[in-house]
């Protein structure tokens, strides 16, 4: 085995298994959780230093601090380097700067992003508000003050948006329903330079979602089943079931878990739409949801511990002979589907006893 795939597979695992003993405190949406995982709010919170910088008119294309926003900056020159493009741009907007942050254990300057004025706002307001998001089970106050700025037209602040309510729990995401325009929403999930950044406004078409918008997903699903695709796959159950409920599980059921053909990388993006929606009581669809995932189980036995993990989450112990038989037939062939399984046996006999 290569050592990359070691890597992965070891982390996929221990993953796993936090996953199952903290399933409880897991509440970030599992769908589209953005690329990169550090967000420059991340940034700005761990610095040391925060600073708006333009270039040094004494030393041409490299930077000098105009304003320090957060710690002490005892020498205002910068070791980084201005490229071109946002020279021109700084010598053409005297108002703008770009923000940049010192991290004393790696003693190295990064920017944070180009700073238009509104940009410069935001991160005044985010260093204010910090403190209050630091403290533990603070973080969907920090996804719902970002949740006006996906309606942006400043890209840098809409981007930023993306990235932290991208990270919050799936009902945190339904409330920017009411925030981003539908014309934005449609533009941008039809604009193919987005692809990967899709899926949050994906599951946002599906949340109320017009006739005209239902039928999208729809038919949208069927091609990506038809083509076995697995790119923003999750996003797009994920809002097949907000629009059709049952009615989506029993498809997928039929289309994904009962096909034993199917990959199990494709098989997981449909557990993670069904997760999602299973987490959230008032959808009213967990019962249905632990059905199908029954027939995962026997028909994808590698993949049973994500079962494991949602239906301990969900104090669901119907299944304990079925988790039962699958461990006494040995099919289960890594560590963390195993464990999720003993998890689950175990608790489920601890609540019976009890």
């Amino acid at each position: 085995m290569s050592l990359v795939k070691y890597a992965r597979e070891y982390l996929a695992a221990l993953t796993l298994s936090c996953i199952v003993m903290f399933g409880g405190q897991a509440k970030a949406c599992m769908v589209c959780i953005p690329f990169p995982k550090e967000t420059a709010t991340d940034q700005l919170l761990r610095a040391d230093v925060v600073v708006l910088a333009r270039e040094n008119p004494e030393v041409p294309f490299s930077f000098v601090a105009v304003n320090v926003l957060k710690g002490d900056l005892e020498e205002p020159e910068i070791d980084l380097f201005v490229d071109s493009t946002k020279r021109r741009r700084l010598a053409l907007n005297p108002e703008h700067s770009v923000v940049l942050t010192y991290d004393s254990v790696t003693d190295h300057w990064k920017s944070a992003g180009y700073a238009t004025a509104e940009y410069q706002e935001l991160v005044v307001k985010i260093l204010a508000l910090a403190p209050g998001w630091n403290r533990s089970g603070h973080a969907e106050n920090r996804a719902t003050f970002f949740l006006p700025y996906l309606a942006e037209t400043d890209r840098a602040l809409r981007e930023l948006a993306y990235l932290e309510v991208g990270r919050s729990s799936y009902d945190t995401i339904r409330r920017a329903d009411t925030i981003v325009p539908d014309e934005q929403l449609h533009r941008f999930i039809a604009d193919p330079m987005y692809i990967e950044w899709h899926a949050l406004y994906i599951l946002l078409l599906g949340v109320d979602a017009k006739p005209n918008e239902a039928e999208m997903i729809r038919a949208t699903m069927q091609r990506i089943a038809k083509y076995d695709q697995t790119l923003n796959l999750s996003a797009w159950a994920t809002a097949l079931v907000e629009v059709d409920g049952e009615k989506a599980v029993d498809w997928l059921e039929e289309v994904y878990f009962s096909a034993a053909d199917r990959t199990p990388d494709t098989v997981l993006e449909i557990i993670k739409a069904l997760s999602v929606h299973g987490a959230r009581k008032q959808s009213g669809l967990r019962g249905h949801i632990a059905k199908s995932y029954d027939v995962l189980i026997r028909t994808h036995p590698s993949l049973a511990g994500w079962a494991a993990r949602d239906l301990t989450a969900w104090s669901d112990w119907r299944f304990v002979d079925t988790f039962a038989e699958l461990r006494r037939s040995q099919q289960t062939t890594d560590s963390a589907t195993a464990y999720a399984i003993d998890y689950y046996i175990g608790r489920s006999r601890s609540s019976i006893s009890n």
